[in-house]
């Protein structure tokens, strides 16, 4: 049962950081078209928002699981406390994401503060995998 939650877990991980950065990818070309983004782009950020959710939420429920099976809820150490920390931070921006593209009109750019907060989220994503490497080594 660990083996398949360790493979779901990297799933996630892969899930959502393609979906991370294919969303960023759309923000880019939609920032390039110089006009109001295409139907078609508009679409696909939504998309690629809802594919992150998922690989973000996907980590979250086998990182729990394995934490509690394999060390039994125990407190891992600060490199843990601050992986959870960031972890906490990447799901919080990426629900944010979600509601504020729900929320926004169609056509219309996202918010500034969602332009600001892709790139920390990346960012944290790096300090994560990090910190997992070093706790769980």
């Amino acid at each position: 049962m660990l083996v398949l939650m360790k493979t779901l877990h990297l799933f996630g991980l892969m899930q959502g950081a393609a979906g991370g950065m294919a969303g960023a990818m759309v923000a880019v070309q939609a920032k390039r078209a110089g006009g109001p983004p295409p139907p078609a782009l508009i679409a696909l950020r939504q998309t690629f928002a809802l594919v992150t959710l998922i690989g973000v939420l996907l980590l979250w429920a086998t990182g729990l699981w394995m934490w509690l099976v394999d060390y039994g809820g125990a407190m891992l150490g600060t490199a843990f406390a601050l992986k959870i920390l960031a972890a906490f931070i990447i799901l919080a921006v990426v629900i944010a994401a979600r509601v504020a593209m729900a929320r926004t009109p169609p056509g219309s750019p996202p918010p500034g503060w969602l332009q600001r907060a892709g790139p920390l989220s990346g960012l944290l994503t790096y300090v994560t995998v990090a910190l997992a490497v070093y706790v769980f080594r």
